[in-house]
C-alpha cells in the first residue's frame, strides 16, 4: 500500500462455498523496527502454537535483514545428564597406554565390537560402578564413554561382555601385562628397582568353576565357606601393576613364587628380571631361599623359619638380642653372611607385646568356649566321648590353641580336664620378637633392610584397592574362562588408576586419584534438544570450577580446548 509493505498472518475459510480470508494476526511494517517491537512480534506469532510458522517468520526477518533470534529457554528440552569427567579421564588414560590398539592387535578379526573398546570400557566399570556385568550394558548407555569410545550403546550387551571376559585368558593377558608395564616405565621416565608380590584370595559365588576354585583357608585363617582362587600380583615400587598370577584356592603361598618368578625372567627385560623380589613369610620358607639362591636370583625375603632352628642356627652366631644394638627405637638387630645370602635377625619390643598378647586373648576364649562345653555335659547335650572329642578339636582348631592347651578325657564319663603344654611361655619368653630376614643385597645394613622390606606396603595398598575401590571379589561369574577374563579386567582398572596417580605426581599435584576422580564427578554433558528447529542434539559441558580445569590440564582432556563430543570447549 502506497510503496510500503504490510504484513500479517491469514488462512482461508469456505463461507457459502467461496473462500474468504480470515486473519488471525496482523503484523503491519516489519522493517526498521526498534529491538523490543521486533521481538514482540516475534512472541505474537509463537503464540499461534504452529513451529514451522515461527520458522517462516523468522526466515523472513533474516532476509529483511535481522539478525537471527536468541534461542529462549522454552525452546530447548533437558533430555539427559550424563557423567563425562571420570570416564573420560580413564579412557584418556588407556588412549595413553594404547590398550586399545594393543589387544586389538592380537584379537580375530570379524563382526562385533572392538575387543580392545570392550576391555577398556569394562576396566572403566570396574573403577566408577562395580557390580554385576548384567548391569554393564544400561550403565554404558547412561554414560559418557559411548560420545569417546567410539563404541555404539547398541554393540555393547550381557552377551557381548560375556565373550569379551572369555576372550581375556592369560595365553594372551599375559603378554599385554608385559607390555603396557613397559609403556608404564617409558612414559613416567623411571626403572624398576623392586619387585613385590603378595596374593590374597577371593570366594567365587558360581558353582561350575571347580577346577579352579577350590576349598581353602582365607587369609584370616578360617576356612572359607566357598570355593576360592588365589590371585598373586606383582607390583613396582610405585605401585605399577607388573601382572599377576592365578592358582587354585587352596595353593600354599610358598609353592607360588617358582612360576611367578619363572615368569618375570620369561616376559620382562633383564633390568625387571634382575630387580629383588621382596616377599613375606607366607612364601620365604628355606626351600625357595635356597632356589633363588641356586637361580642368583636377588630377593629380599622375610623368612618363616625362627632364628634359633635347626635349619638356621643363627643365635648360635648372634646370640640372643639383649646384646645386640638398636637399630631403631624398640629395635635391636644383628646380621650373618652366608654363601652371599645375608641373614638379619631383628628383635622388636612393639611385635613380642602385641603377639603375646594376641595369644594370651586367644587362649582365654579358647577355655571360655571350653568351660561352655563342660556345662553342656553336665546338662546331657553331649552324648558321647566322639562327640565330646569333636567338639574339643573344633574349639582348639577355631582359636589356633593346638599346640598350647592339652585336653584329656576322664577315664570314666565324658568330663576332661585342660592343661597348658608350656608352649606359651616359651615363645614370650623369647620367640616372639624375633623377625628373620634373608637378601642378596649384602650392601644393605639391618636397618635398611628393615625399611626396605617396611616398603611392602604399596603391594597391600593394590590389594585393598582391588577388593574395595575395584570389587574384584566376590566373584559370581561361572566359567573358569569368566573368572580370569574378570581379575583381568580389573587389574587392567588398577593399572589406569595407578597411571593417574602418577601422572598426578608428575605435575605436583598432591591430591590422590581417588580425590581426582571424585572431583571430576562435576564434570557432566548435558543433551539439549532444540524444539522446533533443525539444530537437534546439543551437547554442553557443565562450567568448571578452578579445580576441575587444573585437573582436566593434567590430564590432558581436551585437544586445542576442545572437549570429545561435546560443543565447545575451555
Amino acid at each position: 500500500m502506497k510503496g510500503h509493505r504490510y504484513w500479517e498472518v491469514a488462512t482461508s475459510r469456505r463461507i457459502l462455498n467461496r473462500p474468504r480470508k480470515h486473519t488471525l494476526l496482523y503484523l503491519g511494517r516489519l522493517e526498521g523496527l526498534p529491538p523490543p517491537l521486533l521481538e514482540q512480534k516475534r512472541q505474537q506469532v509463537r503464540s499461534l502454537g504452529d513451529p514451522s510458522l515461527t520458522l517462516r517468520f523468522d526466515a523472513l526477518l533474516s532476509d529483511i535483514g535481522y539478525p537471527p533470534p536468541l534461542p529462549s529457554l522454552r525452546d530447548f528440552d533437558l533430555a539427559t545428564v550424563r557423567s563425562y569427567g571420570p570416564e573420560l579421564t580413564l579412557a584418556h588414560l588407556g588412549g595413553e597406554l594404547q590398550v586399545v590398539e594393543l589387544i586389538d592387535a592380537a584379537s580375530p578379526k570379524g563382526g562385533g565390537p572392538s575387543l580392545g573398546r570392550m576391555a577398556l570400557a569394562l576396566a572403566i566399570y570396574a573403577n566408577l560402578r562395580p557390580g554385576s556385568y548384567a548391569r554393564f550394558p544400561e550403565w554404558y548407555r547412561r554414560s559418557g564413554l559411548p560420545l569417546f569410545l567410539q563404541l555404539l550403546p547398541g554393540q555393547v550387551t550381557y552377551e557381548t561382555t560375556l565373550n569379551t571376559l572369555g576372550y581375556l585368558q592369560p595365553e594372551r593377558t599375559r603378554p599385554w601385562e608385559a607390555e603396557l608395564y613397559r609403556r608404564i616405565l617409558k612414559i613416567f621416565h623411571y626403572r624398576c628397582e623392586r619387585v613385590d608380590i603378595d596374593s590374597t584370595v577371593k570366594e567365587l559365588g558360581g558353582k561350575r568353576c571347580r577346577f579352579l576354585a577350590k576349598f581353602g583357608k582365607a587369609k584370616y585363617g578360617v576356612v572359607s565357606k566357598r570355593r576360592q582362587v588365589m590371585i598373586t600380583f606383582l607390583v613396582d615400587q610405585k605401585g605399577s601393576l607388573l601382572g599377576h598370577e592365578m592358582f587354585p584356592g587352596n595353593t600354599n603361598d610358598m609353592k607360588t613364587l617358582a612360576p611367578v618368578d619363572r615368569r618375570l625372567r620369561a616376559d620382562y627385560g633383564a633390568e625387571v628380571a634382575q630387580a629383588p623380589q621382596v616377599v613375606d613369610r607366607g612364601y620365604a620358607s628355606l626351600r625357595n631361599v635356597k632356589a633363588l639362591g641356586r637361580r642368583k636370583e636377588r630377593f629380599l625375603v622375610a623368612v618363616r623359619a625362627k632364628p634359633g632352628s635347626k635349619d638356621l642356627r643363627l643365635l648360635e652366631e648372634t646370640g640372643t638380642w639383649e646384646a645386640w644394638p638398636e637399630i631403631a627405637p624398640g629395635v635391636r638387630g644383628v646380621s650373618v653372611t652366608r654363601k652371599g645370602v645375608k641373614w638379619i635377625v631383628t628383635w622388636n619390643d612393639e611385635v613380642a607385646g602385641r603377639n603375646g598378647d594376641g595369644r594370651r586373648a586367644k587362649m582365654k576364649q579358647a577355655r571360655e568356649a571350653l568351660e561352655r562345653l563342660a556345662k553342656g555335659i553336665e546338662a546331657g547335650r553331649v552324648k558321647s566321648r566322639s562327640e565330646r572329642d569333636r567338639k574339643v578339636g573344633s574349639i582348639l582348631a577355631k582359636y589356633g590353641m593346638k599346640r598350647f592347651l592339652r585336653v584329656k578325657g576322664e577315664r570314666s564319663g565324658l568330663g576332661f580336664r585342660v592343661e597348658e603344654t608350656g608352649i606359651r611361655e616359651t615363645k614370650e619368653g623369647g620367640d616372639d620378637g624375633y623377625q628373620v630376614y634373608a637378601t642378596t643385597e649384602t650392601w644393605l645394613g639391618e636397618q635398611d633392610v628393615v625399611t626396605f622390606y617396611r616398603h611392602r606396603d604399596r603391594i597391600e595398598k593394590t590389594i585393598r584397592t582391588m577388593s574395595s575401590a575395584l570389587g574384584l571379589g566376590p566373584v559370581w561369574v561361572q566359567t573358569p574362562e569368566h573368572v580370569r577374563g574378570h581379575v583381568f579386567v580389573h587389574a587392567l582398572g588398577y593399572q589406569l588408576r595407578n597411571a593417574g596417580q602418577l601422572r598426578l605426581e608428575e605435575k605436583g599435584e598432591t591430591m590422590s586419584i581417588e580425590e581426582a576422580l571424585w572431583e571430576l564427578e562435576k564434570l557432566q554433558v548435558g543433551e539439549l534438544v532444540v524444539k522446533g528447529s533443525e539444530v537437534g542434539i546439543t551437547r554442553k559441558l557443565t562450567r568448571m570450577d578452578g579445580t576441575v580445569a587444573r585437573l582436566a590440564q593434567v590430564f590432558s582432556l581436551s585437544e586445542k580446548g576442545q572437549f570429545p563430543g561435546v560443543e565447545g570447549g575451555i
